[in-house]
């Protein structure tokens, strides 16, 4: 959900402007009287389709995930799945979670086998400066249903307030970014997209409005998830080519999915 975070007077500072990048839920607000009220997502996710209850009773959120191998192991936000009572991706066929690592936002799932799954880096970490590239499903039911390419760098080596186990990035991100993979020139994945600074909340404190301060989650944390889980994800070759915008955009197509949760 996309949802300002509230610190405490002590801590209220520009690290603490922050927030997830999941698309909200049906019927839900935005804290924070001094901020505009959050707009809702247009109707008309497959969760949706056919229901008999009002939308603002089901409640449901999406963002984007990635599977790490062709039998069905996907990986999303924690925040993107927290709280749901049924997870979908992008055809409707139920996922099922299988592990939540809360600590570094992370969370792994399990449909249906498919054919393609993503490549995962060996080695080494992404580097400041270093280009990459952004694949997911953001604000479903208003932009294109068939996914998003966002190009940028590598910012910072650590995330809001130093947080070690994310990287900065400037690619452009929304709501429903969320869970998306991070890639390299290769189209290996470096890391997941996480979060975006809130520009609303740092443009109340400093009266100027950040620009393209994004987020994303480091690799280690993502195969420390999956080896503790013991699933066997590939690793892309060092010496792979470089591919082109089109090209990893068609690599990407073809391993991520919308993720949808009913509450």
């Amino acid at each position: 959900m996309l949802v300002a975070m509230k610190p405490s007077l002590a801590a209220f500072t520009l690290a603490a402007a922050f927030a997830s990048c999941a698309l909200p839920a049906q019927g839900q607000g935005q804290g924070g009287t001094a901020l505009p009220a959050a707009p809702q997502p247009v109707p008309g996710s497959l969760l949706d389709r056919g229901a008999s209850a009002a939308p603002a009773q089901r409640r449901v959120s999406s963002g984007s995930g990635f599977y790490v191998t062709v039998d069905g192991h996907l990986v999303t936000n924690h925040h993107v799945i927290d709280g749901c009572k049924r997870i979908a991706r992008g055809d409707g066929a139920a996922l099922m979670l299988l592990a939540n690592d809360p600590k570094n936002d992370l969370a792994l799932l399990h449909g249906p086998p498919v054919a393609d799954a993503a490549l995962l880096r060996a080695a080494p970490d992404a580097r400041q400066g270093e280009d990459v590239l952004t694949y997911g499903f953001p604000l479903q039911g208003m932009l294109s249903s068939s996914g998003q390419l966002g190009a940028g760098m590598v910012s910072a080596l650590a995330g809001l307030r130093d947080n070690p186990g994310q990287l900065q990035i400037d690619v452009p991100v929304q709501p429903g970014s969320s869970g998306g993979p991070l890639l390299d020139r290769r189209g290996q994945v470096v890391g997941v997209v996480v979060a975006k600074l809130n520009a609303l909340r740092v443009a109340q404190m400093t009266g100027d409005i950040p620009q393209n301060i994004n987020f994303a989650i480091k690799l280690a944390p993502l195969k420390a998830l999956l080896d503790a889980h013991g699933v066997r994800y590939a690793t892309g070759r060092a010496d792979a080519r470089t591919l082109s915008n089109l090209e990893v955009a068609d690599t990407a197509r073809a391993f991520t999915t919308p993720v949808f949760c009913q509450r």
